[in-house]
C-alpha cells in the first residue's frame, strides 16, 4: 500500500511527525498559514508539498489536495471553541483509513496532584480543556474513521524549553505547592503517533507524556545547572501576575500514567524523565 500522510498544521509537532514519517518512506504533504517554506522547516526535505491553510476559512482545493491521503494528522487546536479542520474534511467527503488528533492532558478532571490514565473522568476546569474535549468528541464522532486521539503534556524540544527562557533571562520558577505535571519531548511524541499508524486501532486514547510528573521548579533549577547558571528567584503562583494562558496551565494538578504507550505499541520513550530530555535539548 502507498503510504501517504496529511498533516493539518506543520508546526512543532508536525515538523517532527514530518521528519520521522518521511525518514520511513512516507510521503507526506502538509499545511502551513502561508503555504511557503520557512526556516521553521530546515530540517524536512524541500520536496515535502505545502498548502496553506488558516483555522476558521474555507478552503477551495481541499478535496484535490487530500483525496490521496492514506492517513491525517491534526494538530491544530481549537479555533473559537470548535475544530476547524473537521469541516473541511466532512464538506469534501474525505474519509482516509487512520486519523490522529492531537490532543492535551487539560481534558482531564481536576485530580489534586493523583494519578490520571485513559480512562479517568474528563471534566476540564479551564476553557481549553473544554474545547479540547469537545475536539476530540468531534473526532471520534465521525463513524467513517473515528480518530486515535493523542493526549499530550507539556511539549518541549530545542528551541521550545525552559533552557530557551533562562538564556533570554525570561525564565521564572513559580511554586506553588502540590502543583504536578508532566511534559513530553517533542520526538516522543512524534514517536508515540508513527507507532500507533503502525498499529492502529480506531478510537484509542493515548497519554503522551513522560514518566516523571513533578513540580515546575525542580524543572527550571535542574536547566539552570546544565546551563551553569543561577536558577531565577522563586516566585510565589499567588504573586506572579501571570497571564490567562499561563494560569490555566497552574489551574489543575495531576499526575499522568503512561503505560498504555508501552502495553498497545511496545514503545519505550527516548526521553522518560525532564532531566534526559533537557539534556538532549542541550546536546
Amino acid at each position: 500500500m502507498h503510504k501517504t500522510a496529511f498533516i493539518f498544521g506543520l508546526g512543532f509537532v508536525g515538523v517532527e511527525c514530518a521528519r520521522l514519517l518521511l525518514g520511513d518512506g512516507w510521503q507526506v504533504a502538509a499545511t502551513t498559514r502561508s503555504g511557503g517554506w520557512d526556516k521553521t522547516y530546515a530540517r524536512l526535505p524541500h520536496d515535502i508539498a505545502l498548502f496553506p491553510f488558516t483555522a476558521g476559512e474555507d478552503w477551495a482545493d481541499a478535496n484535490a489536495v487530500l483525496a490521496e491521503a492514506t492517513h491525517i494528522i491534526s494538530t491544530i487546536p481549537p479555533h473559537n471553541g470548535r475544530d476547524p479542520v473537521l469541516p473541511v474534511l466532512a464538506a469534501n467527503n474525505i474519509t482516509p483509513l487512520w486519523t490522529g488528533y492531537v490532543s492535551a492532558t487539560s481534558v482531564y478532571s481536576e485530580a489534586g496532584g493523583g494519578w490520571v490514565d485513559e480512562t479517568s473522568p474528563t471534566n476540564p476546569t479551564t476553557s481549553r480543556g473544554q474545547n479540547r474535549l469537545a475536539a476530540e468528541g468531534a473526532w471520534q464522532a465521525q463513524n467513517s474513521f473515528k480518530a486515535e486521539i493523542f493526549r499530550a503534556a507539556g511539549i518541549y524540544g530545542a528551541g521550545r524549553s525552559v533552557l530557551d527562557k533562562l538564556r533570554a533571562g525570561t525564565a521564572r520558577s513559580i511554586i506553588k505547592p502540590g502543583h504536578f505535571f508532566n511534559r513530553i519531548h517533542v520526538t516522543d511524541l512524534a514517536r508515540i503517533i508513527v507507532a500507533a499508524m503502525a498499529k492502529p486501532r480506531a478510537g484509542r486514547i493515548l497519554n503522551c507524556a513522560d514518566g516523571n510528573p513533578t513540580q515546575s521548579g525542580e524543572v527550571t533549577r535542574e536547566a539552570s545547572k546544565l546551563l551553569g547558571l543561577p536558577p531565577p528567584p522563586e516566585v510565589a503562583f499567588a504573586d506572579a501576575d501571570l497571564s490567562p494562558m499561563a494560569k490555566s496551565f497552574y489551574a489543575s494538578s495531576r499526575r499522568v500514567n503512561n503505560t498504555r504507550i508501552q502495553q498497545e505499541l511496545g514503545l519505550a520513550l527516548l526521553y522518560p524523565d525532564y532531566k534526559q530530555g533537557l539534556a538532549a535539548v542541550l546536546a
